[in-house]
């Protein structure tokens, strides 16, 4: 008599059900890091060098349709929870990607800089993959998260550019691929005039903190 119990996919949906619940602790614990960052960095500067964060997990249903059979959950890739920041000019990039680095329970294993060198479709900016070791009852499991820091230019080409793929399966025609990598310039060229800007205001700050009282 056969049993009714549950099959492969059930079993391996359960499975990365319970992987992807580490993951998000992995992110939550990640983004209690990057919150202690960003309140000693305004402490000291007097602003958040983030003005948002947003964080993604993905589901199970959307990794089976994505793999290619078989799949086991310990060869996923390390993008699949992750925190995306946005900061207002690309100095705070970096000052952010800095801070991160810089902290002794933040482990970066790999560091990608498109904002030196864009990605084939214009896109700029930094991502980097972080290992989080998360705790449950007898065991630390060790995840990876997947960290996105961008200007807000830059988050604006993206959602575009992301709908773009998602409309054409991946497959942009030639000529709007020319066309978003045109716009991607035109963001690097805003970014900068906006960093200038930034950077002006900083002088300014700097030299009323360091002028004698009146």
């Amino acid at each position: 008599m056969t049993g009714s119990g549950p099959g492969r996919t059930d079993i391996l949906r359960r499975d990365l059900a319970r992987f992807l619940k580490t993951c998000g602790f992995g992110v939550e614990e990640l983004r209690t890091k990057i919150d202690i960052v960003r309140s000693e960095f305004a402490d000291t500067h007097g602003y958040d060098p983030v003005e948002h964060a947003e964080t993604w997990l993905t589901t199970p249903d959307s990794v089976l349709d994505e793999a290619d059979p078989p799949l086991r959950v310990e060869d996923l890739g390390r993008d699949v929870a992750g925190i995306r920041l946005t900061c207002a000019v690309t100095a705070d990039v970096y000052r952010v990607r800095d801070l991160l680095v810089a902290r002794r329970d933040v482990r970066v294993i790999e560091a990608r800089d498109y904002i030196r060198r864009a990605g084939p479709d214009g896109y700029r900016g930094l991502c980097l993959v972080v290992e989080v070791p998360v705790a449950s009852t007898g065991r630390v499991r060790t995840v990876y998260v997947e960290v996105q820091i961008r200007t807000g230019v830059m988050e604006s080409w993206e959602s575009v550019a992301t709908r773009l793929r998602t409309e054409f399966d991946g497959h942009v025609p030639r000529e709007m691929l020319d066309e978003l990598r045109a716009a991607a310039e035109s963001a690097r060229d805003l970014d900068s005039r906006i960093g200038a800007l930034q950077r002006h205001v900083e002088e300014r700050s700097e030299a009323d903190r360091d002028a004698p009282p009146a």
